[in-house]
């Protein structure tokens, strides 16, 4: 049983667990928001990784809230559906149903499953002040009559109808258990939410098409990629540009400066070591990467905008079109979306993914995105480097996206796609105005982290970059050009020639900072403030950098991602992985460098070679499609044959 006993103010009072389900976009986590407030634990389902959060009711504290993964049915297909379903089969005390009021006949369908359970169960019909816009007017009393459960008509985002909502479920665990209603096929299921629907739902005249006005512009095969690189070069303008860029240079201009001639001050007595350390080593590497939380919260407040108004689907719906000739589905896309906080959950999340060859894909591909950690790096050499200007930041994107499409070609040419076991289903949510508490915490959230990680493992980087720096072999002080690095540095500096990063004269800084990488990527900013301290811009030329952030962007992610991409293949597929990456970014890097510097030199030769490399692209494009269908052998057997004839 889930009753347990719960002490508040030395009283015994029983403790009543609720299951919050429903369907995705059915407002279910803001619902449990505003049910909780901040009574949430935050956790992991057993034996899974996604995440699980419960908190005790502010209306009621006898009730505890569990959220529960959302779903569409009880037959699961995926792990986060597996999960809703197996907590479900513990028998919770009551259940929750969440239904969206602007699209009640889809949710509908789940409630008939709930109620075949035997569990008490409320359902909040949500979303009413949307529906009401919209012309849509539900009969919750109607509803409770037909489904012989209680149905609360609920705004979770405007605190509506709450303290309704929470008496209702409170008298259902209370009450004589609900009648257990079956249904002998799924004909009778529709039966009656086609009759709920026609007696307890009206529909005005209202316009209801303005959806799909927008999405007739927003998912336009010609206008969409122009659409989302347009809101991509905002998002970066906003975030790297203006006033955050501002705060940004403020931090680093005025506060870094300040803070070590305070420490020197504080340690004149000192050994000249010591002081430093503490300056140059513990405060430039540790200040240059808290410089750009900036940059980094206001990033993620965008993408909270994004997802919150419904635009972040629709970039998963555009890209599926563009996946498919991959081999990858939009839920592949889904996975690497996540790649934009961190590269683990994005890794991790590849179990959803029924295929086992694009789950492989997926787990491989998936760090071409941009990370919050490479959005630093991106962040310091738009600005120190490329004046700020957001198509700098927009570009690098673009060649992560680049990177998938090539590497998921050449995955694909390589191996033997095998039959998808269903189609990708995603739901496009309707546009609503992003909640301001909502942005805040994710902002909030992630700067947590930023910070949390610039005060250990960078804070960690920093001394041991500063010790190998002013240190030789014998352990003595001595000058950069003789450390302990410098040495480690010119031995590997070769190697990455060929992508220009020598081509200020600092090579071997350049080459260490993308070893250190392999830590932290916010390390790679936190190794030059230390090797270069007057300034990048001053050691290597603009091509050159641009080569140094691309391959940085596309090598091998940090050590938590290579962990997580070990442990969901294997060891053996693991390390082919990144060493695919490597070779990717490799090439992407040489590729941009030479070719840039061929533009520069012959224009006419430049366009020749692009040409040839674009043919080149279509003809693995076009033997994976045939390798893809099965017919690689025959179709030049077909080709031998004729030529003998």
């Amino acid at each position: 049983m889930f009753m347990n006993k719960y002490n508040k103010d030395n009283k015994n009072t029983t403790r009543i667990t609720v299951a919050l389900v429903g369907n995705p976009n059915s407002g279910k986590t803001t619902l449990f928001n505003a049910l909780t407030g901040r009574n949430q634990k935050v956790g992991n389902w057993p034996g899974v990784t996604v995440e699980r959060k419960s908190g005790v009711c502010r209306k009621d504290r006898r009730l505890n809230i569990v959220d529960t993964p959302g779903c569409y049915s009880l037959q699961p297909f995926t792990p986060e559906e597996q999960v809703t379903a197996d907590f479900l089969a513990e028998k919770p005390d009551v259940i929750i149903n969440v239904a969206d009021s602007t699209n009640l006949e889809r949710s509908l369908m789940l409630t008939t499953q709930l109620l075949e359970l035997g569990i008490p169960t409320a359902v909040a019909l949500n979303m009413r002040d949307e529906a009401r816009a919209k012309g849509i007017e539900v009969d919750a009393k109607k509803l409770s009559e037909m489904f012989g459960c209680p149905f609360v008509s609920v705004s979770a985002a405007k605190k509506q109808g709450l303290s309704e909502l929470v008496a209702a479920t409170f008298n259902a665990a209370h009450g004589a258990p609900p009648p257990v209603k079956r249904y002998e096929n799924a004909a009778q299921r529709y039966a009656q939410i086609e009759s709920a629907m026609k007696l307890a739902v009206r529909k005005s005249g209202a316009d209801m098409s303005l959806m799909d006005k927008i999405d007739k512009i927003v998912l336009n095969k010609w206008l969409a990629f122009p659409l989302l690189a347009a809101v991509l070069a905002a998002v970066f303008w906003l975030s790297a540009g203006g006033p955050v860029g501002l705060l940004t240079k403020l931090i680093d201009e005025k506060l870094t400066p300040l803070l070590q001639f305070y420490t020197r001050s504080l340690c004149a007595g000192a050994p000249q070591w010591l002081a430093a350390l503490l300056c140059d080593g513990v405060i430039g590497g540790v200040m240059s990467v808290v410089s750009f939380v900036p940059q980094v919260t206001a990033l993620f407040g965008c993408i909270a905008l994004l997802e919150s108004c419904g635009y972040m689907s629709r970039i998963a719906f555009v890209t599926d079109r563009l996946l498919n000739g991959l081999g990858l589905s939009g839920r592949s896309f889904v996975c690497m979306l996540l790649g934009c906080g961190c590269s683990v959950p994005a890794i991790v999340s590849a179990r959803t993914v029924k295929d086992a060859a694009e789950r492989e894909t997926t787990v491989t591909l998936a760090p071409f995105v941009p990370c919050s950690a490479k959005l630093a790096v991106i962040a310091f050499f738009t600005s120190c480097v490329f004046d700020g200007n957001a198509l700098f930041a927009v570009s690098f994107y673009f060649a992560g996206l680049a990177a998938i499409i090539v590497g998921g070609l050449l995955l694909k040419l390589v191996r033997k796609d095998e039959k998808k076991e269903g189609e990708f289903l995603l739901e496009l949510p309707p546009y609503r105005l992003p909640q301001a508490k909502n942005v805040l915490r994710q902002m909030w959230e992630k700067c947590k982290s930023f910070l949390t990680k610039a005060g250990t493992t960078i804070f960690a980087a920093s001394v041991l970059l500063w010790f190998l720096t002013n240190f030789d072999f014998r352990l003595a002080l001595c000058d950069t050009e003789n450390s302990i690095l410098a040495r480690f540095g010119k031995i590997i500096a070769p190697l990455f020639a060929p992508l220009g990063f020598g081509d200020g004269g600092c090579g071997w800084q350049l080459a260490v900072a993308t070893v250190s990488g392999i830590a932290a990527k916010e390390t790679v900013i936190a190794t030059l403030q230390i090797l270069l301290p007057d300034g990048v811009q001053n050691a290597v030329s603009p091509l050159g950098a641009y080569s140094f952030v691309l391959y940085n962007l596309l090598t091998t992610p940090c050590i938590a991602a290579i962990s997580a991409s070990f442990s969901e293949q294997g060891c053996k597929k693991g390390l082919k992985s990144a060493l695919f990456q490597t070779a990717i970014a490799y090439t992407f890097g040489c590729a941009v460098y030479n070719l840039g510097g061929l533009a520069l030199r012959n224009a006419a030769v430049f366009a020749a070679v692009a040409t040839a490399g674009a043919l080149c692209l279509c003809t693995v494009f076009w033997l994976g499609r045939i390798r893809a269908n099965g017919d690689f052998p025959d179709r030049f057997a077909g080709r031998k044959r004729r030529k003998r004839g």
